[in-house]
């Protein structure tokens, strides 16, 4: 364990430039690296907090483990926990959410809770896209916006662990998807493929997939989107074709329902 460690109170951050929004019951914060800073400092955050990397990436130390963070990874640290983070990819920005313990205690949560969403989470880009710009709305109506996303986000992984041994054919047909993600496949297809009728995957699949085939597939295009946009210059009109929508305009209206940003409003984040 070091000898020094900086503890960090509500809305501090080490990062040279971030912008914190406070909403009481929870803060979400976004921190920028956008060129190499004196990083590596031990460190300790005095709220429980989810940090998710929008773009960029990190090598990041805790107790006995170092964690590569890479574009989407989403962690979770327990109030106090110490740990350090060397930047190596510019620029990196994070999206962060501390919580107050009155916000758990109001909804009968714990940590652990909030760690196995964290642990379960699939959509964390979209998730805290969605949640930054609220929190820059900054008004009673994004407090509440914010909650209850939060709270579906830390719901859904409690109350689907009665599933977690998928059946093989959900199994096929996710492989299936993730393999064809820049396509758009049909029903039809995907009955052909694992041989099972149309209407059982129609029936189980929000069961399994908790949002419908049609928005499935929008979530694995906006994503690979989200990657091209911070990692070249392409222009939206070829982010678009080769992220399998019609057209820009179609793109545009996706990844800000899918986000609540306009993509090149992205960009300036």
């Amino acid at each position: 364990m070091p000898n020094s460690i900086s503890k960090l109170t509500k809305g501090h951050y080490l990062a040279p430039n971030y912008q914190t929004y406070d909403f009481d019951d929870f803060l979400v914060g976004c921190t920028k690296y956008e060129k190499p800073e004196k990083t590596g400092i031990w460190h300790l955050h005095e709220r429980p907090m989810i940090s998710m990397v929008l773009y960029g990436g990190n090598l990041e130390k805790r107790k006995g483990c170092e964690i590569h963070r890479t574009a989407g990874s989403l962690n979770y640290y327990h109030s106090y926990e110490v740990h350090r983070n060397d930047y190596k990819v510019f620029p990196s920005i994070h999206i962060s959410l501390e919580l107050e313990p009155k916000f758990l205690s109001k909804h009968d949560m714990n940590q652990a809770d909030i760690e196995t969403a964290v642990l379960d989470c699939q959509d964390s880009q979209l998730i805290f896209l969605k949640l930054l710009k609220e929190a820059v709305i900054n008004d009673q109506q994004a407090k509440n916006s914010i909650e209850l996303t939060l709270l579906s986000f830390i719901r859904n992984p409690i109350e689907e662990k009665p599933y977690s041994h998928l059946p093989l054919w959900i199994k096929k047909t996710k492989e299936i998807i993730h393999d064809r993600w820049n396509e758009n496949i049909s029903l039809h297809d995907l009955s052909l493929e694992t041989q099972v009728h149309p209407i059982t995957i129609s029936k189980h699949f929000k069961r399994y997939f908790n949002c419908t085939l049609g928005d499935y597939m929008r979530k694995l295009k906006v994503k690979q989107a989200i990657t091209l946009l911070s990692s070249t210059n392409l222009s939206l009109t070829e982010t678009a074709y080769i992220c399998g929508f019609s057209d820009q305009s179609h793109f545009t209206r996706i990844f800000k329902a899918m986000t609540g940003h306009l993509p090149k409003e992205f960009a300036k984040i």
